[in-house]
């Protein structure tokens, strides 16, 4: 069963980039031969006029982000039977969100930066925009870099619900854009936006990114297209959407576009690099870090890893329910949106940057966070805003909310949940 299942995960992907390739030059005028007239070759979704949102309306968005994991970890820390009321529910929630997990890496990050020898110049492995940001930040908490850290995270996501809002309404009509959001905000793995990770501030980055890229700041697209490069490797991904966008507006007749700024978005992981060559003297002395204990990582075609995840969930029953099935099924969940998105017509930028970035993710070996990084999937959340029927929004966002609520409990309770 473990070989089908990898043989379906790497062959679908393969079919995925195949198909939406062929799509590209079709839609570019560019196959030497003449196609099927097929919807999944030669039209997508025309943009729809902007959604107009009022400030008040943005504002709002900011802060039901933020109310909705609030609410969400407080529910669940109910569920744990503890007493204490709301003094001890901060207590364990700052306990959980500053010391578990990669939070004490980034926060020694952010205060001792990489170091070249010892223990902990395995920290090397972190990109470091996220730790610059808490030290920043720290210069206004007096010093104190875990509250920087919580705070860098938490207006991040507040941030979040606000561009994608925006963005969403230049992608789909009103009504839909706020489905997109919701769908965002309840992601079962949603709550690690709120400590001490890079997860807010690359989903904002890369929000921002399209954002401009949309509306054809190319340069813009590309700084913040760069700063995401250097806050997550997946960063590198918005380069293929960014790109495609630019393309499409050259077609359009609209001539003399500047591309120089999408050069940006590649130099963001060559300052990763540059990092690397200023501290070991090697550009990717990451790479060695990364193959060793405890993170094990190398690239490894998808069919292996997914092949990898059941066997492992088969051989750790304890960790499966947090790690390998979820992995698994989101892999699937997610290919399974993108080719429907592919037949139905969407717009061709979400699926390549879908894509890619699903792609990209899943060619690390010994993953172990996957779920926490399909978080960053954004074309997901506007491709299920998309879907036609009601009942089956709804029933998807119940579903989503419930997990988010289960996950969360399962996270404050202290499980290996990554």
């Amino acid at each position: 069963m473990a070989q089908i299942i990898g043989w379906l995960g790497g062959g679908g992907m393969i079919a995925f980039v195949l198909l939406l390739a062929v799509r590209c030059l079709a839609l570019l005028g560019w196959m030497p031969v003449r196609l099927p007239e097929w919807r999944m070759f030669h039209r997508e979704d025309p943009l729809p006029r902007p959604a107009c949102f009022s400030r008040r309306e943005y504002i709002a968005a900011f802060f039901a982000m933020l109310a909705v994991q609030w609410a969400v970890l407080f529910f669940a820390w109910l569920t744990l039977n503890q007493s204490g009321g709301a003094e001890a529910f901060l207590a364990h929630f700052w306990q959980r969100f500053t010391q578990a997990g990669d939070s004490p890496h980034y926060l020694f990050i952010a205060q001792n930066g990489y170091l070249p020898q010892g223990e902990d110049a395995k920290w090397i492995v972190f990109y470091p925009l996220y730790p610059l940001c808490i030290r920043l930040v720290s210069l206004f908490t007096g010093g104190d870099f875990a509250l920087a850290g919580l705070l860098v995270s938490q207006l991040c996501w507040g941030g979040c619900g606000v561009v994608a809002l925006s963005l969403a309404g230049r992608w789909l009509p009103r009504v839909q854009a706020v489905w997109a959001v919701a769908f965002l905000a309840v992601y079962p793995f949603s709550f690690f936006s709120m400590g001490i990770y890079t997860e807010s501030l690359f989903l904002l980055l890369c929000l921002c990114c399209m954002r401009m890229a949309l509306t054809g700041h190319w340069g813009w697209a590309g700084l913040l297209g760069g700063l995401a490069a250097l806050c997550r490797t997946q960063g590198m991904v918005l380069l293929l959407p960014v790109l495609w966008l630019w393309l499409r507006a050259r077609q359009s007749g609209r001539q003399g576009l500047k591309s120089f700024g999408l050069l940006l978005i590649p130099a963001g992981w060559g300052g990763y690099l540059l990092c690397n060559r200023l501290v070991f003297g090697d550009w990717f002395a990451f790479l060695e870090f990364q193959a060793a204990p405890p993170w094990y990582q190398t690239t490894r075609w998808i069919s292996e890893n997914l092949t990898q995840h059941w066997n492992l969930a088969l051989q750790y029953p304890g960790l499966a329910g947090f790690i390998y099935w979820p992995q698994i099924l989101l892999y699937f969940a997610v290919l399974g949106l993108l080719a429907w998105g592919l037949f139905a017509g969407v717009r061709t930028e979400w699926l390549i940057w879908g894509g890619a970035y699903l792609g990209m993710t899943y060619l690390a070996g010994w993953m172990i966070s996957g779920p926490r990084y399909l978080f960053a999937c954004l074309p997901a959340f506007f491709l299920m805003a998309r879907i036609r029927v009601l009942w089956l929004r709804v029933a998807l966002c119940v579903i989503s909310g419930m997990a988010l609520c289960a996950y969360a409990a399962l996270y404050l309770q202290g499980q290996a949940i990554m």
